[in-house]
């Protein structure tokens, strides 16, 4: 049994706190009739993913919404119903990263595209002071930088490498089961973070228990 010393974190649903809901909820205040046309449009386009993984700019992602919806809508209005993900990350999650840094390498490795980088990034340093999310770990790895999403098992291969990471003595975090099982098959151990489970119960005295 190898010793953990390197953790990587998932960032929504296991740091900071999301609901994906409120993407329809906003667009719907705003006049959007067309919820599901929009979303199967996105979808069968592959918008999404390759939003995630920079092959889409943020400019293309809102000119197809817009080419969708039957309502004039501005940048700024897409960008606060997609922003409308974002909650908040619990004080008592960020001073336990802060604790654990003494114990562990400590890593992010997110899906994300820079409409939500720029917000959560301003969002993190207004509230903790911090310069940016990245400052608080060793590093951070956001798929729309790399070109690559998880769960490509390419992306867990480029982050060992490039960390200089030994998978068996590496844990990864997630709250998609999908993600934590091709973690393993590169050899990382990959922990499922159900919902209902808080990530600060996975440690004491800031060591990892799973």
């Amino acid at each position: 049994m190898y010793k953990i010393l390197n953790i990587i974190f998932d960032f929504g649903g296991v740091i900071i706190n999301i609901d994906p809901d409120r993407i329809g909820t906003i667009l719907t205040q705003k006049g959007v009739d067309n919820l599901l046309e929009l979303h199967e449009h996105l979808f069968s386009k592959d918008i999404y993913k390759r939003l995630e993984t920079g092959h889409v700019s943020p400019q293309q992602f809102r000119d197809e919404i817009k080419s969708v919806i039957r309502i004039p809508v501005s940048d700024q209005d897409i960008d606060e119903a997609w922003n409308s993900i974002i909650l908040d990350i619990p004080e008592e999650r960020l001073r336990l990263l802060e604790a654990i840094k003494k114990n562990y390498r400590i890593y992010l490795l997110s899906n994300t595209n820079s409409i939500h980088f720029d917000y959560y990034n301003q969002y993190f340093a207004r509230t903790f002071g911090y310069k940016g999310l990245s400052d608080l770990f060793e590093k951070a790895y956001f798929s729309h930088e790399m070109g690559l999403r998880k769960p490509n098992p390419e992306i867990f291969r480029v982050v060992l490498a490039d960390a200089g990471l030994s998978p068996a003595e590496t844990v990864f975090i997630d709250d998609n089961a999908e993600n934590v099982e091709v973690a393993n098959t590169v050899g990382i151990q990959g922990y499922h973070l159900n919902d209902g489970t808080e990530l600060t119960s996975l440690f004491k005295d800031d060591k990892l228990i799973i």
